[in-house]
């Protein structure tokens, strides 16, 4: 049977369309978490404290669009990971790289729990009641998606997927 693309090819390319909404994600959710824990100052004297950051509710569409996603998709390359990468983790002995990956997974699926908290006190008008939640579950999903990233590469580098 003749294919268009080498099953090697096939998993970089899913890698890398993996790889392109996450680096989105990543800057979103920084942007974010940024906006919150440094809140603009209104009175400034230069440029740079004049410069007015978007809206942090603004991230909020996009951070939720693009997150569900990006975990449906690492599931999917997770199996060829299982597969092909974890077992010679293991018997190399690279036991901090395989529990930092067990880690994120577990740090991942918590965020997916969060995003309906999320998206909810993320919906305008913005309520000073859930002020503190919204901040600290904006923390987390930040958290949850850097640790992913680097998790993620590290795995990758070792034996890479396509590999």
């Amino acid at each position: 049977m003749d294919t268009l693309i080498s099953i090697q090819t096939f998993w970089k390319i899913l890698l890398f369309i993996h790889f392109a909404p996450a680096v989105a994600l990543l800057a979103a959710v920084t942007l974010q978490t940024a906006a919150i824990l440094m809140p603009a100052r209104q009175a400034a004297g230069n440029f740079i404290s004049r410069f007015s950051p978007v809206p942090a509710a603004s991230y909020a569409t996009m951070i939720a669009v693009l997150y569900l996603p990006q975990a449906l998709m690492g599931a999917w390359i997770y199996v060829k990971y299982r597969t092909y990468v974890r077992i010679p983790m293991e018997g190399f002995r690279h036991w901090w790289t395989v529990g930092s990956f067990e880690f994120k997974e577990h740090v991942v699926t918590m965020g997916l729990a969060l995003l309906p908290a999320y998206w909810y006190f993320w919906q305008q008008p913005l309520s000073e009641e859930h002020a503190n939640a919204r901040k600290w579950v904006t923390v987390f999903l930040a958290f949850s998606v850097w640790y992913s990233f680097f998790v993620g590469h590290v795995a990758n580098d070792f034996r890479g997927v396509g590999s």
